[in-house]
């Protein structure tokens, strides 16, 4: 008879949410749940701050070391102004060949990464590469 009354007691009474003694046992759980999705967040928020990071980091990798550019040679004025200097007689034999060489040179220089045109065939927007 006892374990009867005992039972009745943690029955449900009419009106109330929770049996008795498990309203602070839900309150935890919400705040574990809260805390749960704050985790989720954050671990999202991490995973979308490295993967942004890491895009970033490659596309200036790519940029800087392997896209394609387009560098322009002016060779036929460089000749023409050496021409017009070794005429005037302003530089002589000896500095016009150091001149031609340094051009040589400049270009040679030029990264694998750029490809070199006559500066003829350029109209706006290219790298000059000058001795």
């Amino acid at each position: 008879m006892k374990d009867n009354i005992r039972e009745e007691k943690t029955l449900l009474q009419p009106g109330s949410e929770d049996p008795p003694g498990e309203g602070a046992d839900r309150k935890a759980d919400d705040i574990n749940a809260k805390k749960g999705w704050k985790k989720i967040f954050f671990r999202w928020l991490t995973v979308v701050l490295v993967s942004l990071g890491v895009s970033v980091a490659s596309i200036l990798v790519y940029d800087r070391y392997f896209a394609t550019r387009i560098v322009a040679v002016d060779i036929k004025g460089f000749i023409a102004a050496q021409r017009d200097l070794f005429v005037q007689g302003k530089i002589n034999d000896e500095q016009l060949q150091q001149n031609i060489e340094s051009l040589e040179k400049a270009i040679e220089n030029v990264p694998a990464n750029e490809v070199v045109i006559m500066g003829d065939a350029v109209v706006r927007n290219a790298k000059i590469v000058k001795p």
